[in-house]
Parts: structure tokens; sequence; C-alpha cells
């Protein structure tokens, strides 16, 4: 199962990475370079939007895949024709199996696939008649996932019934075969209870079975009671399935009658049967008032005596372990509500108030945009100018009113580093300057000039040079700084501010 989680994640994440550098590199250079190659412009959201897609594609579209090529292999699977080649078809079941614990799928999802292919395998096989020990091995895993289904029963019990001695496995398979029976079957009870007479199995389980076979009047009876008495009156059993046992042994004919009355005339006189199991008390009753008067007396004394002792005797019945368990026990079986169920059930609350007021704004939105679908265009038209000029108005406020942060810092910051180059400038004969763009158009070039501007970039300038293939560069550049650190720390801010995106740092000699 571990490894299993483990190449699931592993997986998706090989992929998703392989997306992006695959997909997100390729799309951001052709965008830049080739569709776009003068304009400048944060692709910060187009980088997000790119990793999320390749993301969803790695991850959910990876299982989709897994899941679309395991019902496409299982429906081919679905109507074999009879006169396909048997070998083939195992192989492509046992593939199928076998593809449910790949990396497409999580334990839990795996595990539900494979039982499905299971089941459908194990129809082909019955289809067939396939009895080798592959087909009883696919057989048995049908019935654990399908045990009420009794067409899977029936092969197991044909193999289980060839003479071959039955490992503890095969022996609980059998048992919960009996147990799932809504109505037992008089002849699957006899059959197993054979199975188990001859194994010589006893068990808690084995134990009902034993009594339905006598209860049915099964030709095994006298085996079973010869069988199961002896240990029954070793251990002085006086449990209900006992007490039924002895009920049913009184029609044979047996030495151990008369012991076996005397033990059931004084379950009536205990007269615990009463709440556990009122026809059996009565049966007890009827043995019990056919016994003689002296005996009778004798069996209501010892009955009166031991209840005496009892009420004497204080018995302890729980331990502190035993009641933190029946604490926690009360809280899953809902008797009493824990701290934690009731905070999760105020979130359950709280959610369902928060979806209702979700839904009825969002029946509301759409009422309101069904009624503005059915207005004239004319209305129409002057909505949508409204409220064009209306995002213009709050847009040109909001640039009044909150400037970029930072713009400010950037003119007083530009105006100490050039009284710091004008400072220095006794000692160094070089000055530095920040190249932040180069296009190929003055235009462009002055587009920029006037963009920065607006953002409070102050000092650019436009540098004109020659290009070797033909044309002139258009270099805009902005400061003069003493040093080249205070020159980058200026365009590190611009960076950080997101004004520009790259820089260069360019030495020239002080005129």
């Amino acid at each position: 199962m571990l490894l299993q989680t483990i190449k699931f994640y592993l997986a998706r994440l090989t992929v998703s990475f392989f997306l992006v550098f695959g997909a997100e590199f390729p799309a951001l250079y052709f965008l830049h370079e080739v569709a776009l190659p003068s304009v400048m412009f944060d692709d910060l959201a187009i980088q997000w939007s790119i990793f999320l897609v390749c993301l969803f594609f790695g991850f959910v579209g990876y299982g989709m895949l897994g899941e679309q090529r395991f019902y496409n292999s299982l429906h081919g699977l679905k109507n074999v024709s009879p006169k396909s080649v048997v070998e083939n078809i195992k192989i492509q079941f046992e593939s199928l199996i076998e593809f449910t614990y790949s990396s497409y799928f999580l334990p839990a999802t795996g595990k539900r696939y494979r039982n499905l292919s299971v089941l459908q395998f194990a129809d082909y096989l019955l289809s067939i008649g396939e009895e080798t020990p592959k087909a009883l091995n696919v057989y048995v895993q049908a019935f654990i996932q399908s045990p009420q289904n009794s067409r899977f029963r029936k092969p197991l019990l044909s193999i289980l019934n060839r003479g071959q001695e039955l490992n503890p496995q095969e022996m609980d398979l059998l048992l919960i075969m009996f147990q799932n029976e809504e109505k037992h079957d008089p002849v699957l009870t006899s059959y197993l209870a054979g199975l188990f007479l001859k194994a010589r199995q006893w068990t808690g389980q084995t134990e009902s079975l034993f009594l339905s076979a006598l209860e049915e009047g099964s030709d095994l009876s006298d085996e079973i009671v010869r069988f199961v008495l002896p240990i029954y009156l070793t251990y002085q059993r006086t449990d209900v399935l006992a007490l039924k046992f002895y009920v049913h042994v009184l029609k044979f004919s047996l030495p151990e009658e008369d012991q076996l009355k005397t033990i059931l005339a004084q379950s009536f006189c205990d007269g615990n049967l009463m709440g556990v199991s009122p026809g059996l008390h009565s049966k007890c009753e009827e043995i019990f008032y056919q016994l003689p008067e002296v005996e009778q007396t004798e069996l209501k004394t010892k009955s009166d005596e031991t209840r005496i002792s009892y009420k004497l005797q204080k018995i302890k019945l729980f331990r502190k372990e035993d009641l933190r368990d029946l604490k926690h026990l009360k809280v899953e079986m809902g008797l009493v509500a824990s701290k934690v169920s009731l905070l999760w059930g105020g979130l359950e609350w709280l959610g369902r108030v928060i979806k209702n007021i979700g839904k009825w704004v969002l029946f509301r939105a759409l009422d309101s945009a069904y009624l503005f679908g059915t207005l004239s265009l004319k209305i129409k038209f002057g909505s949508f100018a409204i409220t064009l000029v209306f995002i213009l108005i709050v847009l040109g406020v909001k640039e009044i009113w909150f400037p970029i942060k930072g713009q400010e810092d950037f003119v007083s910051q530009k105006g100490s580093f050039t009284a710091m180059g004008s400072s220095k400038g006794k000692e160094d004969n070089r000055v530095y300057t920040v190249q932040i763009a180069a296009v190929i158009s003055a235009t462009q070039a002055n587009k920029l000039v006037i963009r920065l501007k607006g953002k409070g970039v102050k000092g650019l300038y436009i540098v004109k040079s020659k290009q070797r293939s033909g044309g002139h560069w258009y270099k805009l550049r902005v400061g003069q700084f003493a040093s080249k650190n205070k020159a980058s720390e200026f365009a590190n801010q611009l960076v950080a501010a997101k004004i520009v995106k790259n820089y260069f740092v360019i030495s020239l000699p002080k005129n």
C-alpha cells in the first residue's frame, strides 16, 4: 500500500514537472522573443496560469487517463466471444488486475477497480467451467468480495470436496459461506457439518453449524451428537446454545438423558432464560414439571441457595480501562455526544448556512443576468458605457490618491545617488548608469519614457547607437551614480517594485 502511494505521487510530480519544463518555458520564450519581442510587460499571471494548467494535467489528467484505460480494457472484456482463445482472455484479465497496482491509482481506488476486475474474471471462468488452482484462487477472491453471491460458492464447494485435507483458511471460508446464508440451506448445512466432523474441528464458529444441522434433522445427527455432547458435558455448559442442543438431544435415546433433564430443569428454576430465549425457557419448564416432586423441590432449593450466594458476593465487572472503552463505545454508538461531534455539528451548520447564502447570491445573480438579457439593445449599450466610465474614474482616483508604492522613494533615492556621485567626483573618473531597455524605434523609446515618468522615475535619457545588421538601437538609461553598487541598488529597487524587469549597469567615462 505504501509503495503504491509513493508511486502515485511520484509519477504525478514527474509528469507535472515534465509538462512545466516542456511547455511553460517554451511558451514564455515564444511570447517574449517571437510574438511580442518589443513589448515589456509583467508575465507573472501567465506563468501561474500555465503552471496550474500543467499541474492539472499532471495530477488530474494523468489519473483520468489511467481510469479511462482501465474502463476501456474492462469494457472490452465484458462480452467475450465464445470463439475467443481462452488463454488470451485470461492473460488480458491478469494484466488488467496487475494494472490496478500501477501508479495511476491510490491503494483504495486500485483495490476498488481490482475487485471489479476479479468479479468479472470469475464470471468468465465460471462460463467456461474452469477449475484449475488459478481459477480457485480467483473464485476465492470473488467470493470474499461478494460473499452473498451464491454462484461463486458452488465451484468452491465442488473443488474443496475432492478428498483433500482442509487447512484452517479453507475451513474459515466454509464457515463464512454458512454464516452468510440468510436462510440456511439444509443440504449445504449438512454438507459443511460433514466436512467439519471429518476434520474433528470444534470451535465457537462450528458450534452453531452443528446445532443447525441437528435442528434440520441431518443424516449426520447421530454422529454430531456423539461428537458434540461429550464436549458440552465435560465443560458443564449451560449457556443458550448448549441448552438448545440438549433439548434436541432428548429426542434420541441416550444414557445421559436424566442428566440432561436435570440441567434443563435447573435452568428453568434459575430463570436466566426468560429475557434471553422465552421459547427455550418454556421447553425447560415442560421438562421441569415432568420430574418427580421431590426432585423439583431439590432443584428449587438449590436455585434459591445460588441466588443468595450471588447476592452476598460483590462482583466488580469493569476495570478503569473498561470504563474508558465503554465511554468511547457510547460515543461511537451515538448514545452520548462528544465535544468533537458537537464542534463538527457546529461547523456543519455553519457550512450549510454559507452554502445557502452562496446559493441565494448565485440565484439572484442569475436572475439579474436573465432580466438584463431581456432588456433592449439601447439600454444594454448604455449600461456598458456607464460601467466603463465608472471603472475609468475609479482607476484614475486610484492613481492620484494611491500611487505605486516606492515611487517617491525612487525620486528621493535618485537625488541622493546624484549627490553621492558628485561628492566622489574627485576620487573616481567614471560614472555608472542603469540601462533598463533597448528598442528599435524612437517611438517605442518615447512611450517607455512617458510610462516610466508616470511612475515617478526621473533622470531618464535615450542613447542612440547603430546596429551591426543595420538600423539603430534606442537605449533607455536612467541616472548617473558614483559607484556600481549604488547603481545596482537603485536598479534592484525598480525591479522589486515591478517597474522594470531587467537591467544592465554600464560604466561610462566622466565628462
